[in-house]
């Protein structure tokens, strides 16, 4: 658990349990400091936050052992700190009470963070992929079956199935995993040098490492596959359903995905405005009439 403290006036933290009987010791910190953690109801001094009794008991018993069997007169008690009307934000950004003559300074996040945008992301890897596989099907022999006249739906699933059973079906799939697998060889080379691929750059994503610079080659590639893997499970069902299902609730609820938050690579996006949208469109479109050329 992380705690808060009130040092001179202003926030101080997060510090560990241990690092705050540490700041006790040295006098940096007294039992009447002002603390906090999430879940607290607000601002409390430290003698009377309950996860922080040991501490506090243990500073307060060194002291006495100190002094020795010298009796002091005890001091009168000190009036009760004004207490926060509202909690803390999870990022502690509201002002401290007054302690002293001068106001508490706010602290704020030095950096916010980059939104979650899970949707944009899957259309730019779904282009890169309707990419890949549009050439590998205009490059190979295999001719993909196709409706026929007055053919019922049941009819041509029925047909379709056994088409896909025949060799050269077989041998366009095994094309597509090897080719699907280059390209994210690819992929590294085109992030390392332009921190996009042609999806990436058509919504406006753009990879970088934790300084904003481009990535080094073994960055963007480790970065690669790592999505080749858990990211899209090699491509293949139901890995894929699972890897992308896994990847949405992680970006939604963290902000980031396992491959970013472990390599320390950020996602950068630019505004999708209307006439990115209408690009985009238009080139899904343009993939889809590249793809029929082979049937007319």
């Amino acid at each position: 658990m992380d705690f808060y403290l009130s040092l001179g006036g202003s926030k101080a933290g997060p510090f560990s349990i241990f690092k705050v009987g540490d700041l006790l010791e040295r006098g940096e910190a007294t039992p009447d400091t002002l603390a906090w953690h999430r879940g607290l109801d607000g601002w409390k001094p430290i003698r009377e936050v309950a996860s922080l009794e040991a501490v506090s008991e243990r500073s307060f018993a060194g002291k006495q052992t100190e002094k020795g069997n010298e009796e002091r007169p005890a001091p009168p008690p000190l009036p009760d700190p004004p207490r926060m009307p509202f909690p803390p934000e999870p990022f502690p950004g509201a002002p401290l009470p007054e302690v002293g003559p001068a106001a508490a300074q706010a602290i704020t996040r030095a950096e916010a963070i980059e939104p979650a945008r899970p949707f944009i992301r899957f259309w730019a890897r779904m282009f890169d992929y309707t990419l890949v596989s549009v050439m590998v099907f205009l490059l190979s022999d295999y001719v993909a079956p196709q409706p026929q006249a007055a053919e019922t739906i049941a009819d041509f699933l029925t047909r379709y199935l056994e088409e896909m059973r025949k060799p050269e079906a077989l041998t366009l799939a095994t094309t597509l995993f090897f080719a699907l697998f280059a390209w994210h060889a690819l992929e590294a080379m085109l992030i390392h040098l332009f921190g996009a691929t042609p999806g990436k750059a058509l919504f406006g994503i753009r990879v970088t490492n934790a300084d904003g610079d481009r990535p080094p080659v073994l960055l963007s590639l480790g970065r690669s596959f790592y999505v080749y893997v858990l990211g899209v499970g090699f491509y293949q069902a139901p890995f894929i359903l699972i890897g992308m299902i896994f990847s949405f609730f992680r970006l939604v609820t963290s902000g980031n995905c396992l491959w970013d938050q472990h390599l320390k690579t950020r996602v950068k996006h630019s505004p999708l405005g209307a006439v990115r949208i209408m690009l985009a469109i238009g080139a899904f479109f343009a993939l889809l009439l590249l793809q029929t050329v082979k049937f007319s």
